[in-house]
């Protein structure tokens, strides 16, 4: 009877310890080559301007009406068809500028984060890597958009509103502000927060559109981004259990203030614009004071975090009174005496 190899004796415990470790769950991102919408379907990015100019300003290009309360404000009611044409065109290229920025300046920093597998103390390096496959789609993203908001303005000979972005300026001083041992998962927290809400941001302004080379470029970015936002609630899920107490404390006090941040009011932009169309500035102040009031902010800052705040429930973020008391201050929970807080539903 032939004795074991001792090598082999211990690559066979080696396999079935391997065997025995749980693998890690498969990526969101895992049929990325055969599922992106930059890749698969280019000719929805495709966004062509070409026409009479006369054509463009005549017909309604963007839906108006009661959903639209900007548009629907009594001061703009007097405007004819190619002025509301144009400031939903000059309101469109502005979404589409901080959705530029947004990709660059924010998403991809915390893809980046991700892929340098900084975060290894809490991520399996397989899902890290996958970061770079948002991280280029994040690029794609912010080359269409940004190629979409100069036809518009060239097609609606709209002024160049250059002036710093106030959510992208909150964004990275909010993240600078974080001690230096915590800014990776700053970082990550800011990527999770905005990934999981773009997709409502995106169906929002599809809504407000009629045009069908604009909507098919937006269908395929909302396409691209639902699988984001799934890669990232994954990630959540697994960085939020492994928290200590203390690093639950402070994240969890950020979140609320880091969705705040994404909903910065970009006042300057909507006083510009409100100008160029001739307003007074009384009217331009009843405007402003309408759109920009506490009220209208947190209910349009509510309408679009619902996703978030299922991740947020589904992970056990508000199982500790504590934060749910943060985010009930936020106005993004409402108070409950049953279980203390629920999710606020949008307006």
């Amino acid at each position: 009877m032939s004795r074991k190899r001792p090598e082999a004796v211990a690559a066979r415990g080696a396999a079935e310890r391997l065997a025995a470790t749980p693998r890690p769950p498969e990526s969101a991102l895992k049929d990325w080559i055969s599922s992106a919408s930059v890749r698969v379907k280019p000719s929805l990015t495709d966004f062509d301007l070409s026409g009479n100019a006369g054509e463009f300003s005549g017909v309604q290009w963007f839906v108006f009406g009661h959903a639209d309360e900007f548009m629907s404000h009594p001061a703009l009611r007097h405007l004819d068809m190619p002025q509301r044409n144009a400031v939903s065109a000059a309101r469109l290229a502005h979404f589409l500028d901080d959705m530029t920025l947004t990709e660059h300046r924010i998403v991809n920093v915390a893809a980046q984060v991700i892929a340098e597998n900084r975060l290894r103390a809490y991520l399996p390096e397989r899902l890290a890597i996958d970061a770079l496959k948002l991280y280029t789609d994040e690029g794609y993203h912010a080359y269409f958009t940004a190629q979409a908001s100069r036809a518009i303005r060239d097609r609606f000979a709209l002024p160049v509103h250059d002036a710093p972005n106030p959510k992208i300026a909150a964004l990275e001083a909010l993240v600078a502000g974080v001690p230096a041992p915590r800014r990776d998962l700053a970082w990550f927290m800011v990527g999770f927060v905005g990934e999981t809400m773009i997709t409502k941001a995106i169906v929002d302004t599809m809504r407000a559109t009629a045009h069908t080379g604009l909507l098919a470029l937006l269908q395929a970015h909302l396409e691209d981004e639902w699988q984001h936002a799934r890669y990232f609630a994954q990630l959540f899920g697994l960085v939020w259990p492994q928290l200590g107490a203390a690093d639950k404390a402070f994240f969890g006090a950020l979140l609320p203030t880091i969705i705040q941040a994404f909903h910065t009011w970009d006042e300057a932009f909507h006083r510009h614009l409100l100008a160029q169309i001739g307003l007074d500035s009384a009217a331009i102040e009843r405007v402003l004071a309408q759109e920009g009031s506490e009220t209208r902010r947190t209910a349009h800052m509510r309408s679009r975090c619902g996703n978030t705040l299922q991740v947020l429930e589904r992970s056990g973020v508000f199982k500790q009174a504590a934060l749910r008391t943060v985010f009930v201050q936020h106005g993004l929970l409402e108070r409950d005496s049953a279980r203390g807080g629920r999710a606020a539903r949008a307006p």
